[in-house]
Formats: structure tokens, C-alpha cells, sequence
């Protein structure tokens, strides 16, 4: 049905073509003949009135069929390719006729009119017609009826073979156009298919995909680029990448000559959402020999969730190892160093067990974090009134040593507001995260100070906030907090905060972190909150 269609529209083209050019050859030989000088320079004798009247009906009926073209009517191309072609045999006939024959001046609309008829007829038609024109005008020659005198029969032979010589090469010509154009639609066709099917490619692919002119205009993207962009009115139309994404934008900028995969923060937004995206990676892919770009987006929250799982897994298998192959023998070391420490009476001699005992108890404290985290035991969720739970807790952990100095400030709580979680695992959480505040957040006076507070966040959810007032978070270092195994300590464990956000998640939650306007460090806890009305109801 395609290519029907494009075989119609094909002929109504030529149609329209050869019609102009008809209609401007009629009424040029009208104008001239109606002219008061023509008899100075057309031999056409005595036969000037009918010559007059058939130019006129010529370039008139050239006119009206012009117009019934453009009305497509009727609506069959092949009616007007016909009569188009016998129309024009009989108007040429005639002027040949009444214009002095093949020795007069319209001898040559002949070669026209084979011209015509090789585009509009093609291939067997059109050499048909040629040899009914070829019989046509030598009947009318042996007649007389196109020249006063007679040609002579050498004269008419090679006005033959011009006619023939003209027939085959327009053949040719328009056989040679024809292939060239078939191969055009067919090159054009191929060409929309493998862009339609780029096009669907790109859209489904798992990366953002945002393809940008010379001028950083963004011209083509997918849906997950749009997404991670963060831009809401994208149209048909290209728009500027600045727009899109100033950072974006600004990266280019930066980094013109270079390929590589680039961390590009977008900057912290609503803290509830889990899926937010708060940096990209992204990477430039110039195109040689092509004006347009390529930008590559990934979320590196999920790289980094990625990342993650691959460690976990690695650590689960590696737990089951520590436990048989670390545990039982730090414990006969440690058990064999407290022998020794008790027959020794020197006293350099016994700092040195000392030594190897506060040892001995941090690798085993690093076996213990390992396993919590490879295999962590399920939640067992109840309800929790934090304005009566959180003050105990809090004093219970205050208890060690290493957060017995720190300064812990508990803002007003609702005893409306009821967590649904795990409290073994919450407690967790806050030990975590006060030994993480006792190292890292020690303020310009030398102490350690906290403020909590928690408030209703939506419908389903209670926010737990811990701000500290040491130095913040340099911003690379807060892009991998969560990582399983990277600190900034060098006898830290790196798995802290990663435990924490397990054990978060675990219940249900999430857990976000970002420096504070003022100063220092804040944690927010999400977690389910418990309505004791819906669960009656």
C-alpha cells in the first residue's frame, strides 16, 4: 500500500510538471503567432487563420487541463496520463499541419512531445506511442498535408531516425531517473526505519540518554534522562542544556575535551523521598565527524546501591570464614595473653599486654560489626514511644566511656508520636551514630554536643533528627558515607554508617544526612510511625 502511494504521488508530479511546461510552450507559440510581425518571420502562407485558431484552443485547453490537474479530477492519475498524451498528438499534428510540415517551424515540438510521453508513458507505452507518431507523420508527409512542397524522401528518413534517437535516449533518461529516485525512496525508507528504531533504542535504554547540537541544545532524550534531569516542560522543540540543568551545563563547560565519567552533584531536595537523586554520573561521548553529543546519566545513589550489594554479598561469604577462622583464634591469643599478663611483675612488660588486649578486643569488635552486617538477624517490630524510650536509651549509652562526656540535648516530644520498629535495632542506630558524632564532631571548644528532636513527617512516617556543631561533611566524603568499608580513620571500620542504614531500611525507613546551613552535621531518621486508632480499628 506504501508503495502504491508513492507511485501515485509520482505520477501526479510528472503530471504537473509536463502540464506547466505545456502550457507555457502553448502559450508562448499563441502569443507569437497572434503577433502582427509573425508572417515577417513564420513561412506559414495562407493557412495563418486555423494555425491562429489551434494555437488559441491549444494553449486554452493547456490552461484548463492545468486546473483540472490541481483538482485531481478525476481522481485516477492513469485517465490523465492518457489523455494527456493523445491530446498533445493531436494539438502537435496540427500545428505540424497548418505550420508548414516538417520543414516549417514547429518541426521540432515532435521531439517534445517523445520527450513528454518517455516521462509520463515509461517503458513499452511510451515506444508504442513513438511508433504511432512515427506512422502518423509518415502518412501525413506522403499526403502532402504537412508542407507545400514535399520533402524529400532522404529528408524524411533522418527526421526519422532523430525522432527514434530522441525516443530511446529520453528512455533511457527517464529509466535512469526512475532507478535513481527508487533507489532515493528506498535509501530515505531505510534511513526512517534505522532512525525510528535509534530512537526506540534510546528510549529504552536503563541510562539517561540526552543528545545535544552544537549549540548544547538537548534535541533527543529518553525518559530516564528526564527523569534524572529534574526538568518538567520538555517539548518538541530542542532546548538549551542550561535550562535543563544549570550543573549539567556547567560540567560541560568544565570538562570540554574530556570523556570520562564525571560526578555531578544536583544538590539535596526533599529528604522524604527515597528514590531522590541527588548527584549523577555522567559521561560525554563526542561523536566524530558529527556535530551532536552524547551525555550518558546514571543515578549514583544507584551505582552506589549497586556498589553496595556487591559488597554484602562479598561479605556474607567472607563472614562465614571469619567466624571459624578469626574468632577462635583471637580468643586462645587473647585468653593466652591474660596468662602471660598475670606471671609478669614488670611493669613495661605488662603496658604491653595492655596493648595487645585493647588489640586483640578492636579486631574482635571488627569481626562482630562484619558478621551484624552480613547477617543481619529479621526486625521485630512493636511500638515505640520515643518521649519515654529515647530519654532511657539515651542514658543507658551514656554508660560508655567514649560517650559519657558528650552533651546530648533532647527537644520536646510528643507522647503522641510512636515508632513502629525494632528496638534492639533502633538502639543500634543511635549507638552507631553517637560513637560516629564522638569522632568526628567535636566542636571548637573541644566538646561533643548533640541535639534531638522528632516530629510527624506525613501521614505514615516520624523524622528523628541528630544535629552535631562540629565541621560538616567535605561534600566527597559525603557522597560515600553509606559505603561499606570507606572512612576517613584510619582505625575505623567503615561500617558504622552502612549498618545503620541497614538496620533503617530493615524497619522500613530510610536515613538521610547533610551538613547543616549553620554548622555541623544533621542525620534524619524516617521511620513507620504506629497509630494505636488504626490498629483498633
Amino acid at each position: 500500500m506504501v508503495s502504491e502511494s508513492i507511485q501515485q504521488d509520482g505520477s501526479w508530479r510528472r503530471l504537473w510538471g509536463v502540464s506547466a511546461y505545456r502550457l507555457l510552450i502553448a502559450s508562448a507559440i499563441a502569443i507569437l503567432v497572434q503577433l502582427p510581425v509573425s508572417k515577417n518571420f513564420l513561412d506559414i502562407g495562407a493557412r495563418n487563420h486555423p494555425l491562429s485558431v489551434v494555437t488559441l484552443v491549444a494553449a486554452g485547453m493547456s490552461m484548463l487541463y492545468l486546473l483540472l490537474l490541481l483538482m485531481r479530477f478525476p481522481g485516477q492519475a492513469r485517465w490523465h496520463l492518457w489523455s494527456q498524451v493523445l491530446v498533445d498528438t493531436v494539438l502537435v499534428l496540427l500545428l505540424l499541419h497548418y505550420g508548414g510540415g516538417i520543414n516549417g517551424p514547429f518541426s521540432i515540438l515532435p521531439f517534445l512531445l517523445l520527450v513528454s510521453v518517455a516521462s509520463l508513458l515509461r517503458g513499452k507505452g511510451a515506444f508504442l506511442f513513438v511508433w504511432v507518431l512515427l506512422l502518423l507523420l509518415v502518412i501525413e508527409s506522403l499526403q502532402g498535408g504537412m508542407a507545400s512542397v514535399h520533402p524529400l524522401f532522404g529528408q524524411l528518413f533522418i527526421y526519422i531516425l532523430a525522432l527514434i534517437a530522441v525516443a530511446v535516449l529520453a528512455d533511457s533518461l527517464v529509466r535512469s531517473l526512475d532507478r535513481g529516485n527508487r533507489l532515493a525512496i528506498q535509501r530515505d525508507q531505510e534511513l526512517f526505519n534505522l532512525n525510528v528504531l535509534n530512537q526506540e533504542i534510546v528510549q529504552q535504554m536503563d541510562v539517561g540518554v540526552l543528545v545535544l547540537d552544537q549549540y548544547n541544545r538537548v534535541i533527543l532524550s529518553n525518559p530516564i534522562a528526564r527523569k534524572l534531569s529534574g526538568y518538567r516542560f520538555w517539548g518538541n522543540v530542542p532546548v538549551a542544556i542550561d535550562l535543563v540543568q544549570a550543573r549539567l551545563a556547567a560540567m560541560l563547560i568544565k570538562n570540554q575535551g574530556d570523556d570520562n565519567e564525571v560526578l555531578v552533584p544536583l544538590g539535596s531536595g526533599d529528604p522524604a523521598l527515597k528514590d531522590q537523586t541527588q548527584s549523577l554520573m555522567v559521561r560525554k561521548i563526542a561523536l566524530p565527524g558529527s556535530p551532536f553529543r552524547l551525555l550518558l546519566l546514571r543515578d549514583a545513589s544507584v551505582l552506589r546501591a549497586m556498589e553496595r550489594e556487591a559488597q554484602l554479598a562479598a561479605l556474607g561469604r567472607l563472614a562465614a570464614n571469619i567466624a571459624h577462622e578469626i574468632r577462635n583464634p583471637l580468643s586462645v591469643i587473647r585468653h593466652a595473653a591474660n596468662l602471660l599478663d598475670e606471671s609478669m611483675e614488670n611493669a613495661s612488660s605488662r603496658h604491653l599486654f595492655e596493648i595487645l588486649e585493647r588489640e586483640t578486643v578492636r579486631i574482635n569488635a571488627i569481626v562482630e560489626s562484619v558478621l551484624e552486617m552480613a547477617r543481619p538477624g529479621p526486625a521485630h517490630l512493636e511500638p515505640i514511644a520515643l518521649s519515654s524510650w529515647l530519654p532511657k536509651l539515651l542514658a543507658q549509652l551514656q554508660t560508655d566511656p567514649q560517650l559519657a562526656d558528650m552533651h546530648v540535648l533532647v527537644q520536646d516530644i510528643s507522647a503522641s508520636l510512636l515508632i513502629y520498629a525494632d528496638p534492639a535495632q533502633v538502639r543500634q542506630v543511635f549507638w552507631n551514630l553517637l560513637h560516629n558524632t564522638a569522632q568526628y564532631a567535636v566542636d571548637e571548644d573541644g566538646l561533643v554536643r548533640v541535639e534531638i528532636s522528632a516530629e510527624r513527617y506525613g501521614k505514615e512516617q516520624i523524622m528523628l533528627t541528630l544535629r552535631d556543631f562540629g565541621s560538616g561533611i567535605r561534600p566527597e566524603v559525603m557522597e560515600r558515607i553509606f559505603e561499606p568499608f570507606f572512612t576517613t580513620n584510619s582505625r575505623g571500620t567503615g561500617l558504622g554508617l552502612p549498618m545503620v542504614r541497614e538496620l533503617i531500611q530493615m524497619n522500613g525507613g530510610n536515613v538521610l544526612c547533610e551538613n547543616h546551613p549553620d554548622r555541623g552535621a544533621v542525620f534524619r531518621i524516617f521511620l513507620p510511625c504506629w497509630d494505636p486508632h488504626e490498629e483498633a480499628a
